[in-house]
């Protein structure tokens, strides 16, 4: 490991060291090693669309919705080489919500997480994106 030195001003340190707090950073090192390890992920995702990745998308939708479900279900089976798990849950008696996990390359598991959550009757959803330095192992042959 290398040691750096670096300026920052007293405001965002504080702000810094508060967060850290807050998240349960043991020191000031781990917190600053996270971010700078997501500014570099991101750049990686935003600089090739066929890295290979995986995602989580998570939705929301009233399951009362005409059709909503078989639709979603459909998008999952036209890319059944994309999505790998999915969690349900019973918000209340009119929401669920899920967690879909996918694999496959940027472009690809962005193209279907819009399609999911773009569906009329789906009320809120995040994709969250996390390279990968290889494709998974995982094949579906």
């Amino acid at each position: 490991m290398e040691r750096i030195t670096i300026t920052i001003d007293d405001d965002l340190l504080a702000d810094f060291d508060r967060l850290i707090e807050m998240k349960g950073y043991s020191n000031r090192s781990e917190g600053i090693r996270d971010a700078i390890r997501q500014l570099v992920k991101d750049q990686q995702i935003a600089e090739n669309e066929e890295a290979p990745c995986v995602g989580c998308v998570v939705y929301m939708y009233n399951h009362k919705e005409r059709t909503l479900s078989t639709r979603l279900m459909e998008t999952q089976h036209h890319h059944h080489d994309i999505p790998t798990a999915t969690l349900h849950l019973h918000v209340d008696p009119e929401n669920c919500l899920e967690a879909t996990v996918l694999h496959g390359s940027v472009h690809q598991v962005r193209h279907m997480a819009d399609q999911i959550t773009s569906q009329t009757g789906v009320k809120y959803g995040k994709l969250h994106v996390i390279p990968l330095s290889k494709p998974p192992a995982h094949s579906h042959e």
